[in-house]
């Protein structure tokens, strides 16, 4: 056994016996360590959650949290509901839904126009009308109704001309008005229309005592609808030929000023269609002032038709013969634009079609349409 040496390090198989390593070897040394070390890790997992809990505020009395900004999950992407499809009303283009039912009849009714029967009502309301020359060099309208237009008031009704039986027959329509001439009453009961003659159905006509005969008489589509269900209902419903329709147009391409004149005889007559781009249809002014129904509703349309026919005067009285079957020149003016055309029509009842200089069938903007029967020689500026 060897020897130990105060003066020499300790020595065991070859290995140094000094301070170091009998510390190292010291059970003792490695238990305390061991001690010392989960100390440590504790008082340094203290130290972090007591600091945590400071700084946010939710240990320290009186101090104040700390907002923490925890980004919020981004929202799930909603798909937009589908647009409900729909399909396009035949008289006007306009858009109705899919499921709405086909309609079942269409109401026609003579409207005055001389100048003391403004302002009138329901022309604001009607999806198409035509306007045209009668005796003295006044014109009256003839307004169109599809049977799914409220109009509470429409008139005041006037009496029937002939050409007016032709555009109503398009439709087969129920036709109000308020006695006609000898030739027009004739057709009338000739053509078997669905005639509604004040003078013979008054209870679907009120005079208004606030108006002097004889522009007075009003009709409404409440008593129209109650009119047919009662004396129609044994007729069918009509199969009326559409149009061609498009969307306006973008407001881009839309011209910044446009206006087309018709000059008819009487300086009251006068008309004066103003285009206006924001809303890409026309404004009406007749006589010189601003058109409106009787309830402050200006009359607009979305498109417009001069239509050049054949007209003469037939009678002491002044009443005029227009020929509305067979072709003619038309000017159609659309998102403020005018171009030259032609119309078309095969017989009374026939819908009137109407072409662009190279034969092509008009396409019209969705809305009211207005028909400016002119005769040929017409004065018209646009």
């Amino acid at each position: 056994m060897p020897m130990r040496d105060a003066n020499h390090p300790e020595t065991t198989q070859g290995r140094p016996s000094g301070f170091p390593w009998v510390v190292f070897r010291s059970e003792r040394f490695w238990k305390v360590a061991a001690g010392w070390s989960a100390f440590c890790f504790a008082a340094v997992v203290s130290a972090a959650v007591i600091g945590w809990t400071y700084w946010t505020g939710s240990g320290a009395a009186g101090r104040p949290a700390v907002a923490v900004k925890v980004a919020a999950p981004e929202p799930a992407a909603v798909a937009a509901p589908a647009a409900a499809p729909t399909k396009r009303r035949v008289i006007d283009g306009v858009a109705v839904p899919e499921d709405a039912p086909d309609v079942a009849r269409y109401f026609a009714a003579t409207i005055d126009n001389l100048s003391v029967a403004r302002p009138q009502a329901g022309l604001t309301k009607a999806a198409l009308v035509y306007e045209a020359p009668v005796e003295g060099g006044i014109t009256r309208f003839l307004a169109v109704f599809p049977d799914d237009v409220k109009a509470d008031r429409i008139g005041p009704v006037r009496s029937a001309r002939p050409y007016f039986l032709d555009w109503a027959s398009e439709f087969d329509a129920v036709y109000a008005h308020v006695g006609g001439s000898p030739e027009a009453l004739e057709k009338i009961a000739a053509y078997d229309m669905l005639d509604l003659n004040e003078f013979s159905a008054g209870k679907y006509f009120w005079r208004d005592e606030n108006r002097d005969a004889p522009h007075n008489a009003y009709t409404s589509t409440v008593r129209l609808v109650e009119a047919d269900q009662k004396r129609f209902s044994d007729r069918p419903a009509p199969q009326v030929a559409g149009w061609r329709f498009k969307d306006d147009a973008p407001a881009a391409e839309r011209p910044e000023n446009a206006s087309l004149s018709i000059t008819y005889g009487d300086p009251k007559a006068d008309v004066v269609w103003t285009y206006d781009p924001a809303t890409d249809d026309y404004g009406r002014a007749q006589g010189g002032r601003q058109q409106k129904d009787e309830d402050g509703t200006a009359v607009r349309a979305k498109n417009i038709v001069v239509q050049y026919m054949k007209v003469s005067v037939i009678d002491d009285v002044g009443r005029r013969r227009i020929s509305t079957v067979g072709n003619g020149d038309a000017l159609i003016a659309i998102d403020g634009l005018a171009v030259h055309g032609t119309w078309h029509k095969d017989d009374r009842t026939s819908r009137t079609r109407y072409y662009d200089a190279s034969g092509n069938q008009i396409r019209f903007n969705a809305g009211a349409t207005w028909i400016e029967v002119v005769p040929e020689d017409a004065k018209v500026d646009f």
